[in-house]
Order: structure tokens, then C-alpha cells, then sequence
């Protein structure tokens, strides 16, 4: 009975670590310069984080897994939007 006690334990193990690899991963910002009262330096946000700022309040995050970092700053609404996009950099020649 001990033998299929300790396989049960290592089956868990193995559900749970293929669990944990299956799992999206959940991108994440930290505060690296701020003048803004609610955004300390040192604080980490989710990267869905909407950034409600006064005029001349700037926050300067660093997006984490890639190491980029991003500026929000004045009045109003901020979100992270992602670089890229879908937009083509040259236009399309329109039908003649």
C-alpha cells in the first residue's frame, strides 16, 4: 500500500507541473519612475492596468517578461496598447 501511496503523490506532481506549463503566461509592468501619488516606484501592476493620471503626472513602467519600457503621462486614461499592430507600414496600390 506504501508504493501506491507515493505514485498517487507523484502523479499529483506531475498534473500539477503540466497544469502550470499549460497556463498562459500573465504579463506584468513595474513602476520605475513616477511622479503620480497613487504609483510608487518599486510597484507591480498587471499589465491590463488602466492608469487614471492628473495634468503633469507621468509614470514610466517597465514591461516585464521583454525588458521594455513605456511612459504614460497628463490628463486622462492610459492603457498599455501593444506595439505593432495590425496597420501596414506601406500602402496598397488601389485597382486601376
Amino acid at each position: 500500500m506504501p508504493g501506491c501511496f507515493a505514485f498517487s503523490r507523484r502523479g499529483l506532481a506531475a498534473v500539477l507541473f503540466a497544469i502550470a506549463l499549460a497556463s498562459p503566461a500573465v504579463a506584468e509592468m513595474q513602476v520605475i519612475e513616477s511622479n503620480a501619488p497613487a504609483y510608487k516606484v518599486g510597484q507591480t501592476l498587471a499589465n491590463n492596468q488602466v492608469f487614471e493620471l492628473k495634468a503633469g503626472e507621468r509614470v514610466r513602467v517597465l514591461v516585464l517578461p521583454g525588458n521594455q519600457t513605456r511612459v504614460f503621462e497628463g490628463k486622462g486614461s492610459h492603457r498599455l496598447e501593444p506595439r505593432g499592430g495590425a496597420r501596414s507600414a506601406t500602402k496598397r496600390k488601389q485597382p486601376e
